[in-house]
């Protein structure tokens, strides 16, 4: 469950910026960034906030975190949507992730993702585009944003 959260909460992010891209640069425009600071969890659920730079209304709707696991569509508070490819997971360090102590039974874990944008109904994103980040897991199951997660 950890993995799949976190595989989840690795996606959510990337797609904030793929929505921007999709609906319609003109040609020759230049694509549209997003970047967003904030994951959070809530049960089986993430929500990405903090995101500047295209039409997501600054956060997402909640959404599933198996849905984003296996690739699937962000709805954001503006009502545009992304789609992502399912994520690539790499595990990096933790040292900065909330809960850290070193050689504790309970530190967290934390991996680097990066996943295709491969649909958008937004403003400005590459399709397809790219995304990607790195997000903290506790042994709980919370997520947090090791770094601010961007697509392009």
């Amino acid at each position: 469950m950890r993995r799949t959260l976190l595989l989840a909460a690795a996606l959510a992010i990337p797609l904030s910026g793929a929505s921007m891209v999709i609906a319609g640069a003109p040609a020759g425009a230049a694509a549209t960034k997003i970047t967003c600071t904030t994951v959070t969890s809530s049960g089986s659920n993430i929500t990405i906030s903090g995101c500047t730079g295209g039409n997501t209304g600054g956060s997402s709707k909640p959404v599933a975190a198996a849905t984003l696991a296996a690739g699937g569509t962000i709805t954001w508070v503006s009502g545009s949507t992304t789609t992502i490819s399912s994520p690539t997971l790499t595990s990096t360090s933790a040292k900065k992730c909330p809960g850290y102590v070193k050689g504790a039974s309970s530190e967290p874990t934390a991996d680097k993702f990066k996943a295709t944008v491969t649909g958008d109904t937004g403003d400005g994103l590459k399709v397809p585009g790219k995304a990607a980040g790195a997000i903290c897991i506790s042994q709980s199951g919370s997520i947090t944003a090791l770094k601010p997660l961007t697509a392009n």
